[in-house]
C-alpha cells in the first residue's frame, strides 16, 4: 500500500497517452456525426436532382394522341400555385393546341444543378433538349433552361414554381429537318 494520501501517482506518459486516447475518441465521434450529416445532405440533393430531371422531362414531353397523359404526369409532380396554373392552362387550350398541331415532343434533361436546399424546400436549374415533330416538321431545341422551386410534400419533392430562364428565345439552338444547327440571336 502507498503511504501517499492523494492516491497513486500516474506517470506523465500515462497521462499523455490517456489524454490522447480521449481526444482521439472525441474526434472520431465528431467526424462520424459530420459524415452522417454530409451523407444525408448528399442523399437529399440527389433526391432533388432526380425530381428535377423527371419533372423537366415530363413538362416538355407530350403526344397529341393522349395529351391528358402529359397533363397527369405534370400534375402528379406538382403542388400549390404551379399545379393550379398548369391545370388552368391545360383546360383553357393547351390540350387543343397540342392536338391541333399534331405535336409529339420528347425532352431530355442534359444538366441539373441543385442551387438551394432547405429543410422543406429546394431550387434546381434544369437544362433540356427537346425534340418535337408535328405538322410543321421535326425540330430540336437545345439548351432550354428552367428553374424549379420545390417543396417537400409527404416525403416527396413537388414543383411549386417554374421559371423560364430563356431570356432571349431567339438564342436557343434549333435544328430543323436535318439542317445544320444554327444559333440565332436578335439584337
Amino acid at each position: 500500500m502507498s503511504d501517499d494520501p492523494t492516491g497513486p501517482r500516474r506517470s506523465p506518459a500515462f497521462i499523455l497517452v490517456t489524454s490522447l486516447a480521449v481526444a482521439l475518441a472525441v474526434a472520431v465521434a465528431v467526424l462520424a456525426l459530420l459524415l452522417a450529416g454530409d451523407e444525408e445532405s448528399a442523399g437529399r440533393i440527389e433526391e432533388v436532382r432526380r425530381a428535377a430531371g423527371t419533372f423537366g422531362e415530363a413538362l416538355v414531353t407530350y403526344d397529341y394522341h393522349d395529351p391528358e397523359a402529359h397533363r397527369d404526369a405534370v400534375l402528379a409532380l406538382s403542388t400549390g400555385s404551379f399545379r393550379d396554373e398548369y391545370q388552368d392552362a391545360f383546360e383553357q387550350g393547351l390540350s387543343e393546341v397540342i392536338t391541333e398541331v399534331e405535336a409529339v415532343s420528347t425532352g431530355f434533361a442534359t444538366d441539373i444543378y441543385v442551387s438551394e436546399l432547405g429543410e422543406a424546400d429546394a431550387q434546381a436549374i434544369v437544362v433540356l433538349d427537346v425534340e418535337v415533330t408535328g405538322v410543321a416538321g421535326p425540330r430540336t431545341q437545345r439548351d432550354l433552361y428552367i428553374r424549379l422551386t420545390f417543396v417537400e410534400v409527404g416525403g416527396e419533392w413537388k414543383v411549386d414554381q417554374v421559371t423560364d430562364l430563356n431570356f432571349d428565345p431567339g438564342s436557343v439552338t434549333t435544328t430543323t429537318g436535318g439542317a445544320p444547327e444554327t444559333t440565332t440571336t436578335s439584337i
